[in-house]
């Protein structure tokens, strides 16, 4: 690393992020937009600009968060957001259990649950799971792709063969392509 590149460590861009995030979600915003310009904007016969019908429009699919720490929440809702989802945000994995229960009939059911298990042993977190899958089966007879998110490494060797697994600290393209992976239809 150079001098310069030390000092550009700690900077953050005009929109409050790191500098390396920033470039590479202004990357992928730029992206976005160019495709729904492209996708989205029709003329009429006079050149006008149109706006297509409400159902042409397409909807992004939500993603529930479970993460106990706020910054962590923030920066995934903004990677989130950049990459053309709508995220939800609960106050960590035990607001996981319960969001199923509060969920009300017309409510947009995540197709992504984000789980953080970082803070639990492999049994706690192999539980925690199964409880969590019960629950939401019971509550609203569906079930979300789950993504674990952990620090925890021997929870991702443990869970990994099982388990939609990453392992935090990730790259800011890595959650986007790892959620295409896991819901094709929905992306």
């Amino acid at each position: 690393m150079t001098t310069g590149d030390a000092s550009r460590v700690g900077e953050r861009s005009s929109l409050g992020m790191p500098a390396a995030l920033s470039r590479a979600g202004y990357d992928l915003m730029e992206q976005r937009a160019n495709k729904m310009t492209t996708r989205n904007v029709e003329t009429d016969q006079t050149g006008e600009y149109t706006t297509p019908p409400a159902e042409a429009v397409p909807v992004a699919p939500s993603i529930l968060i479970a993460e106990e720490q706020p910054a962590i929440q923030d920066l995934l809702c903004w990677m989130l957001q950049l990459a053309g989802y709508h995220p939800i945000v609960c106050a960590g994995r035990q607001a996981a259990l319960t969001w199923a229960d509060k969920a009300m009939a017309g409510r947009d059911i995540p197709v992504v649950l984000l789980l953080d298990l970082s803070f639990l042993d492999t049994k706690e977190a192999t539980d925690f799971l199964r409880h969590l899958r019960a629950n939401w089966q019971d509550a609203l007879g569906v079930l979300p792709q789950i993504i674990v998110l952990t620090t925890n490494p021997q929870v991702h060797t443990v869970l990994g063969p099982m388990e939609r697994v990453l392992q935090k600290p990730f790259h800011v393209r890595e959650l986007p392509a790892f959620i295409q992976q896991v819901t094709p239809a929905a992306s």
